[in-house]
């Protein structure tokens, strides 16, 4: 007999899946976050109409600078958003309060004892009359403290409706930063400056502001070096994987290629950070929600089941939004943003790491686990492996693309090297 289609009972289903709390909660962040992307996007189009890839270039240089000195918040932040949701999931809440407050310590030391440095550094190119290093080593400044202080209070927003004020926040920020575009009409790069200033401002004040947690200034040598023990070989392959990744990726196209080719590839990345709004959401969303899973249950296949249809859902939707941007790059870039048309290989490849963010979800559960070295061997595989191989395509004269192609490589390595890590463990626990 042919089944009869129950129109009643799929409107009823779709329904209930389209209120669902964790899709409203992803929908809202990505959906605050993509009014921000296309707010920050008129900038850069504006932006990339008036600086070219040399002066954008020379600006990007000195945040390379700041990429290494981020090393010194020892992992606190990865601390704080792993074991923090895992301490109050196992209902130890003054273990997890403790944590919160010897991390506000030295995030705060640090960010004071980094920008006196940085203070310093701009003074002495404002009496050499290098104003144009005066006013980049201004801008790191407020780098540093967005990338310290700002990252702490971000690792501090864990619910769903502190995921809504996130998303509040991004927006505010970008429309703060639309107050500068007129300048770039009369002085383009101190307009760039001022774009790269206010937004942060706008939002590590927000996000004080709102913070959802408030702790009291504490802090002894002795928990903090028990922490850093723990926090330090975790710390070590985030950093790999994210921040650190990047530094060393413009640092190679620094040194070998030049600023030119460093703007191209700072506007490469500004495609790419306007374009995975939605991968970032739904890591972000699942990210704690797989880590408080763990610590509640102790159970890695309760943890992994939650990955599977987000990644089920979101990998062929990332990538089909990769091959639409990357046929879409060579009608648009020429028109919208004519002194970049050489990046428009680089951008494409860029756009392939859409659905590698997505891909990388289940590494979640390989930190809450505590598998440390498998982490850093993961990374560490990955990073070396791009490393290697750009230094190899840049003698053979493959340049720009080379090394973003060979980047992608080594981030697609290391993801088969956590699937094969989680698959080993699921095997034995059968």
């Amino acid at each position: 007999m042919k089944k009869i289609v129950n129109f009643a009972v799929i409107k009823q289903r779709t329904k209930r899946i389209a209120s669902a709390p964790t899709l409203k909660t992803i929908a809202g962040l990505a959906g605050g976050n993509s009014l921000a992307m296309v707010i920050g996007v008129i900038g850069s189009l504006i932006q990339a109409r008036f600086v070219t890839a040399a002066d954008l270039g020379y600006f990007r240089s000195f945040a390379i600078i700041t990429g290494y000195v981020f090393f010194l918040q020892l992992g606190f932040f990865d601390l704080l958003s792993r074991f923090y949701p895992y301490y109050m999931g196992k209902g130890q809440t003054e273990r997890a309060l403790s944590i919160a407050e010897i991390a506000q310590a030295w995030i705060l030391s640090v960010t004071i004892i980094v920008n006196i440095v940085y203070i310093a550094f701009a003074l002495f190119n404002l009496a050499t009359g290098n104003w144009r290093g005066f006013l980049a080593w201004l801008v790191q400044i407020i780098s540093a403290l967005s990338f310290f202080y700002g990252g702490y209070l971000a690792a501090t927003y864990r619910s769903g409706r502190d995921f809504g004020v996130l998303a509040r926040v991004s927006v505010f920020a970008s429309i703060a930063n639309l107050s500068t575009l007129p300048v770039f009409l009369l002085q383009p790069y101190v307009a760039l400056t001022l774009r790269s200033c206010v937004g942060n401002v706008v939002n590590i004040s927000l996000l004080h502001i709102k913070r959802p947690l408030r702790v009291a200034w504490r802090f002894t040598w002795r928990e903090w070096r028990e922490l850093v023990v723990v926090s330090l070989p975790m710390f070590a392959a985030g950093y790999g994987t994210s921040l650190g990744w990047i530094v060393i990726e413009t640092t190679i196209v620094l040194h070998f290629l030049g600023t030119q080719a460093l703007g191209l590839w700072t506007m490469s990345f500004l495609v790419l950070d306007a374009s995975n709004n939605l991968a970032q959401a739904i890591v972000a969303v699942y990210h704690p929600r797989i880590i408080e899973v763990f610590g509640r249950t102790e159970s890695a296949r309760s943890s992994l089941a939650i990955c599977r249809k987000p990644l089920l859902l979101s990998v062929p939707s990332m990538l089909l939004l990769a091959i639409i941007g990357i046929a879409l790059l060579p009608l648009v870039i020429p028109v919208l943003m004519p002194n970049y048309v050489a990046a428009i290989p680089t951008m494409a490849l860029m756009l392939l790491m859409l659905p590698l963010i997505v891909l990388e979800l289940p590494y979640a559960l390989l930190a809450a686990m505590g598998k440390i070295a498998a982490q850093n061997a993961a990374t560490y595989i990955g990073l070396a492996s791009f490393a290697v191989l750009a230094l190899i395509s840049i003698n053979i004269g493959f340049g720009l693309t080379g090394v973003v192609a060979c980047s992608l490589i080594g981030r697609a390595i290391r993801i088969a090297f956590i699937y094969y890590i989680l698959i080993s463990i699921a095997r034995k626990s059968n």
